[in-house]
């Protein structure tokens, strides 16, 4: 046996030239499989965002979540058992 052999046997890597087992050709395509799947939909996702306009107006979007009871750049909400908000 040589020493790559001996290596590799000691770690449980798998010696090049070896028979793959069926288990590692489906762990395999499981992983491919799911990267190519969460690409895709990333990928779709996006395009969908630039086409609809969700990149067009970023300063509109982040004011969005304010309203008239909480204005932009004021405090409305404090922690229990202060009084200044900070």
């Amino acid at each position: 046996m040589s020493a790559l052999a001996a290596l590799f046997a000691a770690h449980e890597v798998a010696v090049p030239g070896a028979p793959v087992s069926a288990a590692d050709v489906a762990l395999f395509a499981t992983v491919i499989g799911s990267i190519v799947l969460f690409g895709g939909a990333a990928a779709l996702a996006l395009s969908w965002a630039f086409r609809d306009g969700q990149f067009d107006n970023f300063q509109q979007g982040s004011q969005s979540i304010f309203g008239p009871d909480e204005p932009v750049g004021e405090a409305t909400d404090t922690f229990p058992g202060t009084r200044d908000g900070r």
